[in-house]
């Protein structure tokens, strides 16, 4: 994993425990408010106001811009990765039936590459 090599390469604690709910263990500076601020721009769009003004408070403008481009970009990885033809996994297949077929998404070549092909 990426992240693991490289916060080794810079000699930093980092503990991906936290996406399943663990405390925030890390030696990233400001490292709880910018994963607050990530969680906020993927799943609570209305509140990243408020954080975004924590942010440039607290550790600068020229931080915040950093921290939105980086989700910024993850999003836009994820959706061109998902766009190519990335496998669905067996509970997204299952609970977007309809949609995909309502959006003919199962026509795509890349919905070959999916562990079910049924719709």
């Amino acid at each position: 994993m990426l992240l693991r090599a490289s916060s080794k390469a810079n000699d930093l604690n980092v503990s991906l425990s936290c996406a399943i709910g663990d405390p925030i263990v890390t030696d990233i500076e400001h490292g709880e408010l910018l994963l607050e601020f990530t969680e906020k721009a993927n799943e609570h769009p209305p509140e990243v106001k408020n954080i975004s003004e924590v942010i440039c408070t607290q550790i600068g403008e020229s931080a915040f811009i950093k921290a939105a481009a980086v989700v910024a970009i993850f999003n836009g990885l994820v959706r061109s990765a998902d766009a190519a033809g990335i496998p669905l996994d067996d509970t997204t297949m299952s609970e977007t039936i309809h949609e995909r077929e309502d959006l003919r998404l199962n026509d795509f070549l890349g919905f070959t590459n999916s562990s079910s092909t049924e719709s």
